[in-house]
């Protein structure tokens, strides 16, 4: 993905009805161009980077936000500093004109040295990406934010198996959660995820809210060893286009 100079406009094919645009981006290879992709933040966008301690991390919320700025500029016909963001209740991203039905919607997120950003039309979307860490305790993990079924079907698999069925429940649990808006101020045990090997990403129950039964598609993401992702999409299984910025030479 090469960065236009700033204040360039550079349109490119909006995301369609049931076609889900994903784009992987290694924020390494991007490492060089953070000082470019700054140009387009707004104050509160440097101001809320510059209160990170790390600088990895700050250097990468700030790659991350212009890559997003970029890629919306570009639907848009905009120039990045032009794209108007706004924040939900709980904190999700959207365009300042999200009510209109044909608004394209949007949601990231960073793990390891890479961002992934998911983008629709006329529906909601959440995504996650996590690095996989042998080192987790993930039982501990599993008895506070899963469900009981999600429990009982994770600690029934082999050993072997846990650490991989953990992060597919909980890539599609966060995934969901992203897309509704609510985050994890929705309790998270409150509905059950499949995480069986066997058994297609799909939400199962909803306790709270029934209705939720198939109004969301989950789909898990292909991403490169040691990660893990899903996305999960309001409405009927979407076409799902990914591309990986920059290409790899």
């Amino acid at each position: 993905m090469s960065v236009p100079a700033p204040g360039a406009v550079v349109s490119i094919p909006a995301p369609e009805a049931g076609r889900l645009q994903l784009r992987l981006v290694s924020l390494t290879r991007m490492a060089s161009e953070t000082a470019r992709l700054k140009e387009s933040l707004t104050v509160e966008e440097l101001r809320r980077g510059n209160r990170l301690l790390d600088k990895e991390r700050r250097d990468r919320f700030f790659a991350g936000r212009g890559i997003l700025r970029q890629a919306l500029a570009g639907y848009l016909g905009e120039e990045p500093g032009n794209v108007r963001l706004s924040e939900g209740e709980f904190g999700k991203l959207h365009l300042s004109d999200h009510l209109e039905t044909d608004s394209i919607s949007f949601n990231l997120s960073h793990a390891g040295e890479f961002l992934l950003l998911a983008f629709a039309a006329g529906c909601e979307v959440g995504v996650d990406l996590e690095q996989v860490r042998q080192d987790l305790p993930f039982r501990a993990m599993a008895e506070r934010y899963f469900s009981a079924r999600e429990q009982e079907e994770l600690f029934s698999l082999p050993p072997g198996e846990q650490i991989c069925a953990f992060y597919r429940c909980w890539t599609r649990k966060e995934a969901y959660l992203k897309g509704t808006g609510t985050g994890f101020s929705q309790p998270s045990n409150g509905f059950d995820m499949a995480l069986l090997p066997d058994h297609p990403a799909e939400l199962l129950a909803h306790r709270g809210s029934p209705g939720e039964i198939g109004r969301w598609s989950i789909k898990d993401v292909a991403v490169p060893k040691g990660y893990c992702a899903a996305v999960a999409v309001e409405g009927a299984e979407p076409e799902i286009f990914l591309a990986t910025e920059p290409p790899s030479p």
